[in-house]
């Protein structure tokens, strides 16, 4: 368990497949909370998409207000349209990006994200730091 009181803050887009993976999305930020060393502050959209809705603009939004984009590789994530338009809205906007595999899952990664590493928590804070350090 992480005890330093003073980490340093990181705004993360959880990109998942909506709907399929929601309990990957609570894991994530559980997680987070006990085992990284960064204080990560969830700048995820928490509603599906919808035909006419909103969502494209609030992904845009929440995408910008982000430090680092991660995509979270479901069983389905590959084929998720959402996912799709989220990693080129964060390649759009230059966003540092990579993918977490949780154990279990052996779907394939999404085009364009970025490097696919395992769900460990020490390799996603390593992971935050490079990208962040680029």
């Amino acid at each position: 368990m992480i005890t330093n009181t003073n980490k340093h803050k990181v705004r993360v887009f959880l990109s998942i497949e909506f709907g399929r993976d929601n309990e990957l999305h609570r894991s994530f930020y559980a997680q987070a909370e006990d085992h990284s060393q960064y204080e990560i502050i969830d700048c995820s959209l928490n509603e599906p998409y919808y035909p006419g809705s909103r969502w494209l603009e609030k992904a845009r939004e929440q995408i910008t207000l982000s430090d680092i984009v991660i995509v979270v590789v479901g069983e389905n994530t590959h084929n998720a349209s959402e996912v799709e338009k989220e990693v080129t809205i964060a390649n759009q906007l230059k966003k540092p990006m990579f993918q977490i595999r949780p154990k279990r899952r052996t779907a394939g990664e999404i085009r364009g994200a970025g490097e696919v590493i395992l769900w460990k928590w020490k390799k996603i804070d390593a992971k935050i730091a490079e990208k962040l350090s680029e």
